[in-house]
């Protein structure tokens, strides 16, 4: 892990849909409300990485959002929608496509 360079705050779906086409999950018109993450580090990919999985797919993503623990992660799953402000003030946003919990730190990545 590098520096902290952002906060983030999440919300999770009801009833996540997934794009037919990529198997990604793309959101849902109902969603819970937002919910303060706390500060963090995210690194951004472009162009985005790709991940080969063991089934031989291959996943791409943008986003490394890095959270330190002690941090509860039971609430951000796959689908969970995360807003992500930097420290320049620009926000963007991403929905979850896997999160890994390590022994340091909660790796979401989207």
């Amino acid at each position: 892990m590098g520096r902290i360079n952002a906060t983030f705050r999440y919300r999770n779906q009801q009833e996540p849909e997934t794009d037919p086409q990529t198997g990604f999950i793309t959101g849902s018109a109902d969603s819970g409300e937002w919910s303060d993450g706390g500060m963090c580090q995210v690194d951004r990919h472009i162009p985005a990485k790709v991940l080969k999985g063991v089934d031989g797919m291959e996943y791409t993503y943008t986003y490394d959002l890095f959270i330190l623990k002690p941090y509860d992660s039971g609430d951000i799953r796959v689908g969970t929608e995360i807003e992500v402000t930097m420290e320049d003030g620009s926000v963007d946003g991403f929905t979850a496509q896997g999160v890994d919990n390590c022994r340091r730190y909660i790796e979401v990545w989207g």
